[in-house]
Order: structure tokens, then C-alpha cells, then sequence
């Protein structure tokens, strides 16, 4: 089990946590939305789930259950029973001692997947004097920029890395929509955190952080027919805040934070300038929502095209090796250049319907400076890559 790398004895309510997650994830994937969708996309889900702690979570399943509708647009009903996976016991533990990450020094994790956004994120906080855990979900590939990028931080930093790719060996055909994937990764945050707080007790609780820009963090519905299939909800302030108050409900001292909510990609990179040490570490990130495919970032997919007008709006030279560079070529492709144009018409149109296409992604907070700044960041999003889209000859 990954989690004996950490070195201490997870709360059994964290590992719960984490088994929920990854059955999660194996239903999602496991059930296909073109077979089993009566609309073509929403799915009904029951999941019966073995845990250690069962009581604790028992009233506590429709609190997860509206999470993860909003999160993969499903309809989920969750049922827990005893028998479940207990932590590895200290003598477990202290047996692989040699394969035991050095957590003693972290004063709180952060997601580190590899991309542009939490390669800045883990970078800020070392240079502010953090020492965070490092916590990667390494699928097949993604380990060797995760690995080339840890040691370019400012800092060495521990990093809890694991995989947990679900596998299924019978004729049905997997979902590729893979909705519920991030909520994985999260809870490996989670039970990363709740190692740390095992060192460090008194601290009542460790900050997780999730570092996103809002642009993509509210991922707004570029057009009407994107409201479902193509808007994913991963870092969404609605199901963060959902998460956080499940956390909090079973008693898991963990803090979700994302400091760049209110930031676009090309102002978190702004931000990071000068630094030639690291402008050349941040075109060896991966963002592209196709690079599994092929292992060579696409360069015409929304997440390439945010990341691409970063790159321009922070005046650092894309060196990027993208399978399709020039944009201009993807017009006689009608089969790959759905992205380009749905974002041309997402910045072509009206100001006037802006927050109504904010407010389709979810909820917003209540808070009106805080639903103010979400506004802001979309806003200032699709600005950013109406810019560059201009820059490369397209009219907006």
C-alpha cells in the first residue's frame, strides 16, 4: 500500500475517504455513458462501499452524493458497510522503513501534477518559506515531468507520489469522460495531509493546496451545447466548498486553499517574472487534456489554448513542441478543430450574458466580493486568450 511511504499511521476516517475516492473513480470509469445513459450523459450510479469506519460516514452519504452529481453530472446513491481496508499498523509501517518519504519538515501539502499552475503553485510556496508535501497521482507518463520538474522548485521538497489507474478486465467498454478522476487525486492530498498532521498534532489542522487558475478552476460553458459534456467541474469553487465541509464533518483537520482562484494562467506566469531558471521549467509542464494519447501536448485543445495565451500574455517564448503548432492549419480539419472555434465564439460574443455563462458552470459563493472576483476571472480569461487568438490571425 503507497500510503506506507508516508512513514506514520493514517487516520482510518482519511483512508475511508480515499476509498470512497477511488471507488468512485473505478464506477465512473467502468460504466459507460453511451450504453448505460438513458440522455446520453447522465448515468444512475449505486455504489456499495466497504469501510473501516462505516459509522462515521453514514450520515454523511448524501452530503457526497450532491458533490459528486455536481462533479460528474450523475445521479449517485452511496451505501457503506464494515469490512473495509484498515490503515497499515505502525508495525506495518516502521517494517518499510527504508521506503519511507521524509515528511518531517512539510508544513503542508499541494497537489503536484506536472502542470504549469501547480509547478507555480509549489514554487510560491517554497519561495515564501513553506515546505510543502508534494503529492502526485502519477498516471502511466506522467511520472517523467513530474520527476524532471520536482527538483526545479527553489528547494528540495518531499513528494508523495502514487497511482491508482483502475483496471477492468471484462468486455465492457470503459468511460473516457473521466469526470471523477480529480476527486482521486484530491483525497491522496487528503491522506497526504493527514500524514503530516500526524507529525505535527498540535497544529489542529494542515492546509491542502489546490493550486488552479479560476479561468479553469470555474471552467464556464465556452458555448450552450459544453453546459455537460465538455465543462468539467474538477477544481469548481462549488465542489471544493462541498468537499471542505465533508472534511470538516467527519473530523479530517485539512484546509482546502487555492490562491490563484482569482487569477488567469497569463497572471499567475506574470507573476513568476523574471526568472529565466524558471520560464524555461514552465514550457516543460504539461497541460494538454489529449497529451495521454499520444505523449506530445496537442496544441488546439481549451487547456493548450489557455495555456498557450499564458505563455503570450506573460511574454515568455512558448517553446513548446505542440503536435499541431500553427492554429491556422486546424481550419481544413473539422475533425480536431471544435475546440479553436468554440472558444472563437465564447469571445466573440456579447458581454452583456457573461455572468449568466459563469453561473451555468454552478453555484457561486454568496460572498460578494468573493462572487465579484469569479466574475472578474472569467472575464479577464477569455480576454487573455481572445488576445493571443488575435496575435495568431483569428478575428474575436
Amino acid at each position: 500500500m503507497a500510503v506506507k511511504r508516508l512513514g506514520v499511521v493514517i487516520d482510518p476516517v482519511a483512508l475511508d475517504f480515499l476509498s470512497i475516492a477511488l471507488a468512485v473513480v473505478a464506477a465512473d470509469t467502468f460504466v459507460n455513458r453511451e450504453t448505460w445513459s438513458a440522455n446520453g450523459w447522465t448515468r444512475e450510479l449505486r455504489l456499495d462501499v466497504p469501510l473501516a469506519r462505516p459509522e462515521v460516514w453514514q450520515d454523511i452519504g448524501s452530503d457526497l452524493e450532491r458533490a459528486l452529481n455536481f462533479l460528474s453530472g450523475d445521479r449517485w446513491t452511496l451505501s457503506f458497510r464494515d469490512q473495509g481496508l484498515e490503515p497499515p499498523t505502525k508495525e506495518a509501517v516502521l517494517r518499510h522503513y527504508r521506503s519511507h518519504i521524509a515528511i518531517g519538515s512539510a508544513d503542508c501539502t499541494c497537489l503536484f501534477s506536472g502542470g504549469l499552475d501547480s509547478l507555480i503553485g509549489a514554487r510560491q510556496l517554497a519561495d515564501t518559506g513553506r515546505t510543502p508535501l508534494l503529492v502526485s497521482h502519477s498516471y502511466r507518463g506522467d511520472q517523467s515531468y513530474q520527476k524532471y520538474l520536482a527538483p526545479r522548485l527553489g528547494k528540495k521538497l518531499p513528494r508523495f507520489a502514487a497511482n491508482a489507474n483502475p483496471v477492468f478486465a471484462g468486455p465492457n467498454k470503459s468511460d473516457t469522460t473521466m469526470r471523477t478522476r480529480s476527486l482521486g487525486f484530491l483525497a491522496f492530498g487528503v491522506v497526504a495531509a493527514n500524514a503530516v498532521l500526524a507529525k505535527k498534532p498540535s497544529a489542529g489542522a494542515v492546509d491542502l493546496f489546490v493550486p488552479e487558475n479560476g479561468f479553469i478552476a470555474l471552467n464556464a460553458p465556452l458555448t450552450r451545447r459544453r453546459i455537460g459534456a465538455h465543462s468539467t467541474r474538477t477544481t469548481h469553487p462549488n465542489f471544493l466548498s462541498q468537499v471542505q465541509s465533508i472534511l470538516d464533518k467527519v473530523g479530517l483537520g485539512v484546509r482546502l486553499q487555492n490562491p490563484y482562484r482569482h487569477m488567469t494562467k497569463g497572471e499567475m506566469l506574470s507573476g513568476m517574472l523574471p526568472n529565466d531558471d524558471f520560464a524555461h521549467a514552465a514550457v516543460s509542464t504539461v497541460s494538454c487534456g489529449k497529451w495521454k494519447r499520444k505523449s506530445q501536448q496537442c496544441g488546439h485543445c481549451v487547456p493548450c489554448l489557455i495555456r498557450r495565451a499564458a505563455f503570450a500574455k506573460a511574454g515568455v517564448d512558448d517553446a513548446t513542441s505542440y503536435q499541431y503548432p500553427d492554429l491556422g492549419a486546424l481550419w481544413d480539419r473539422p475533425d480536431i478543430r471544435d475546440d479553436v472555434v468554440a472558444m472563437l465564439v465564447a469571445t466573440a460574443r456579447d458581454e452583456r450574458g457573461l455572468r449568466q455563462r459563469a453561473i451555468a458552470s454552478g453555484p457561486l459563493p454568496f460572498d460578494p466580493v468573493e462572487r465579484a472576483n469569479w466574475f472578474g476571472v472569467h472575464k479577464r480569461g477569455l480576454e487573455e486568450v481572445a488576445s493571443y487568438l488575435s496575435s495568431q490571425g483569428f478575428g474575436t
